[in-house]
């Protein structure tokens, strides 16, 4: 057996800085008590889903919920990236989206610097067909794609099957989609976007 040469070398971080965190169960309830089905603040015109239930929720109330997380982020991206941010945090829009069997998601991105999703509830049954499906493609993942273009050579897709709790924090600029599923059940998640000045 030949000696393996010992090389130096350094590893770049490259693209979008894509964070995943978990909630804590006192947050997950302060959350769900906030989404509710009401006509009145339906935001379906705001958004590019196919998705029958999507309402605006109270900026003011989830505000506290997770500026922990993305002060946190904005800690790890000077830290892991070097980049710059403003210091004031402004959260212009957050909503819910209840997604059932059959609605989708397509490919877009958000306006504003930073965007959140974050999940309070999942089908039962979800897990199980994602594990079914064969192929790429897998039913109510988030899918995090950061070049259209596909190369063997780099990676370009974050692929997630969510859980309760997960928590997503990224550029606003990232684009991102949801394929449908065919479980019963509701896949609820929040999503918002901040500005940075």
């Amino acid at each position: 057996m030949t000696e393996q040469k010992k090389i130096n070398y350094n590893f770049f971080h490259w693209g979008p800085f894509l964070y995943k965190t978990k909630l804590t169960e006192d947050e997950l309830e302060k959350l769900k008590s906030l989404c509710i089905k009401n006509k009145k603040r339906d935001y379906r015109k705001w958004l590019v889903g196919f998705i029958k239930h999507e309402y605006s929720i109270d900026k003011k109330k989830v505000f506290p919920i997770v500026l922990p997380y993305v002060q946190s982020y904005i800690q790890a991206a000077i830290q892991h990236y070097n980049l710059k941010f403003g210091n004031k945090l402004t959260l212009k829009s957050v909503w819910v989206n209840y997604m059932t069997k059959f609605e989708s998601n397509p490919l877009h991105h958000h306006d504003q610097e930073l965007s959140f999703v974050l999940f309070t509830q999942i089908p039962e049954l979800l897990e199980e067909e994602v594990n079914q499906t064969i192929g790429d493609e897998k039913p109510g993942t988030i899918n995090f794609v950061s070049n259209l273009y596909n190369n063997k050579h780099q990676l370009n897709r974050h692929v997630f099957t969510p859980e309760v709790g997960d928590f997503f924090i990224f550029p606003s600029s990232l684009s991102h989609y949801v394929n449908s599923f065919q479980c019963e059940g509701e896949r609820i998640s929040v999503s918002g976007n901040f500005k940075i000045r």
